[in-house]
């Protein structure tokens, strides 16, 4: 049995990393697999025997996303400032298609230009132009459901593709019947309902981005805290190795100013520990009154 790490690109929804797991898990030789959609990876445990790196890749692929190679380490990327500007732009587009589209429902003041009762050819073909700047806005999320649906995984992102392109093209039709000049359909359009539904998604990614760049913050610092490497002792010799290769049983050897790698039980000797959570506590003034009883500070 072999192990490999892969990063993984395209993943959006919980949905995505359950169904690319799941069909992972099905295939010959894939002992198990686990994919971690904070982190962007898979993590693999596969037949060498059967499988190499480069079938996993082309079935991970088949599911719909794409393979990075070896996953090294997460980078954490910050919403940059065109993704800001972007969205503050369509948030403006989406406030004025909704103002021509629906106003008039509630008798809100609109230019007789875009009022569908005086022109509703340019109301039409303004809704139209609008809606697709948002299609094209959300196509990853249009392309991902098409090809999920393809690979018979289907996720959010399928079920929102089905539902803005069956709006669209009925409105398309509408716009039709408007042009040959029944003007009945004008009240049948639903070109906002396309455009809204794909902004919505994009918001909830956006804030979702945000909400995992502070997990990934977090992961990296007490990935910082912890060690790569540690030194065992082997039939009275030490050795150095990595974290994986740490079994229950094994004396790890801390020398002075190093990192503890693993949890453990001291059996030989002792030393003074620095507690860096005792000191982040005292910095900001955590109360909290069992420490008094329970906790000592260490000595530095």
């Amino acid at each position: 049995m072999k192990k490999i790490i892969l990063s993984i690109e395209g993943m959006t929804c919980s949905a995505c990393s359950n169904g690319l797991e799941k069909y992972l898990n099905k295939q010959n030789g894939v002992i198990n697999a686990t994919v971690n959609l904070v982190m962007g990876n898979a993590t693999i445990d596969y037949d060498e025997n059967i499988l190499n790196q480069e079938k996993l890749e082309k079935y991970v692929k088949q599911a719909g996303f794409a393979s990075l190679g070896i996953f090294k380490e997460f980078k954490i990327q910050k919403q940059s400032k065109k993704e800001k500007t972007e969205f503050i732009i369509f948030t403006i587009l989406a406030i004025i298609l909704m103002y021509i589209s629906m106003g008039h429902m509630i008798n809100l003041p609109i230019p007789k230009i875009f009022n569908p009762h005086h022109n509703p050819i340019i109301y039409v073909i303004t809704l139209l132009i609008l809606t697709i700047l948002f299609l094209i806005y959300g196509f990853d999320i249009l392309k991902n459901g098409y090809k999920n649906l393809i690979h018979k995984i289907p996720n959010m992102d399928t079920l929102v593709t089905i539902g803005v392109v069956s709006s669209f093209l009925y409105s398309i039709y509408g716009m039709y019947m408007i042009i040959k000049g029944n003007y009945n359909y004008t009240m049948d359009l639903y070109f906002e309902s396309s455009a809204i539904v794909i902004y919505f998604i994009k918001l909830g990614r956006y804030l979702d981005g945000i909400s995992k760049d502070k997990t990934k913050e977090a992961i990296q610092k007490l990935v910082e805290i912890t060690p790569n490497k540690a030194t065992i002792e082997i039939e009275g010799k030490e050795k150095i190795v990595t974290l994986d290769e740490i079994k229950k049983g094994n004396i790890v050897i801390a020398k002075p100013g190093e990192k503890i790698a693993v949890d453990g039980e001291i059996t030989e000797r002792k030393s003074t520990l620095r507690r860096s959570i005792y000191n982040r506590r005292k910095q900001a003034n955590v109360k909290n009154n069992r420490r008094k009883s329970s906790c000592r500070k260490p000595k530095l």
